[in-house]
């Protein structure tokens, strides 16, 4: 390729880089309701002593899937993804108004079905040992042909907000009281291949400043960061920079009149489509 001036910078050539494509995804929204938490012997033992509880932390611990291609739909596949929970409860008792904290694990699958195109051939890097045959569960050959096909399943979670928590009776013959959690969680579904792409390169990167060497002592270096003034004042509604898409629509101003020209104007979306490739009806 030859050099093209591109602002201050020039194209050196052409470049080959190995990336992972995503070839479609889907936003997730999902209100897990009334969640069932299970505990080891020694949390479930205070679970069964508590008057109430609270839960302040929900984390999701780790994620599993499983990929299998659609029948009858070339390029389609059908995403299970299990989310499993680990939850910080904290638990009171009528005659303490201090808590015991413990802990309890949920889980919760769903499936999706998205385009992850088709590869017939095997990827082999000199770091990672090639993956085993599986026998298939139908047929019980080994799955020499299909497995090594699969697209790559990637998920992105936000924090998962904790709706409600209750502590239910034990249901005989049981006597183990039992504790729900509903939990709201977002996440963005996406299946991915990897491709070599052909990109233009201006140039090595180099850091634009030096690494400093600090010599200072620590107070020396607490005397020169500012007073943080707003964590000693609270900001009120007019100084939210309406970093939110509501509020430059909804934004209502009680001290006098306000110009809403710029908060009128609706923005567009380009709903939903992340990937490449159609859906299946």
């Amino acid at each position: 390729m030859s050099e093209q001036n591109i602002g201050n910078r020039q194209i050196r050539e052409a470049v080959t880089i190995d990336a992972m494509r995503v070839f479609d995804s889907c936003c997730s929204q999902d209100c897990l309701e009334d969640l069932e938490f299970s505990f080891d012997a020694a949390s479930q033992s205070v679970i069964n002593n508590a008057a109430y509880i609270k839960s302040k932390c929900i984390e999701v611990t780790s994620v599993a899937f499983a990929i299998d291609p659609v029948p009858f739909n070339k390029g389609f596949y059908s995403v299970n993804v299990t989310y499993n929970f680990n939850a910080e409860i904290e638990a009171y008792t009528l005659d303490s108004a201090v808590p015991t904290v413990v802990f309890g694990t949920a889980s919760f699958s769903k499936t999706v079905i998205l385009y992850g195109s088709e590869a017939k051939a095997q990827r082999f890097i000199s770091t990672e040992a090639p993956a085993p045959s599986v026998a298939s569960p139908v047929s019980g050959c080994t799955c020499c042909c299909d497995c090594s096909s699969l697209p790559t399943a990637a998920v992105n979670i936000a924090a998962p907000m904790c709706l409600d928590a209750q502590l239910l009776p034990a249901i005989p013959p049981s006597t183990d009281k039992i504790v729900t959690i509903t939990i709201g969680i977002f996440a963005i579904i996406q299946l991915e291949r990897p491709v070599s792409i052909l990109m233009p390169a201006y140039d090595y990167s180099l850091p634009g400043s030096e690494c400093p060497t600090n010599t200072d002592t620590p107070c020396e270096m607490f005397s020169r960061i500012s007073f943080p003034v707003n964590e000693f004042f609270p900001q009120g509604i007019d100084n939210d920079n309406g970093q939110c898409g509501c509020d430059s629509q909804n934004n209502t101003n009680t001290g006098g009149s306000q110009n809403n020209t710029a908060s009128n104007s609706t923005n567009s979306s380009s709903g939903g489509n992340y990937g490449s490739g159609g859906r299946m009806n």
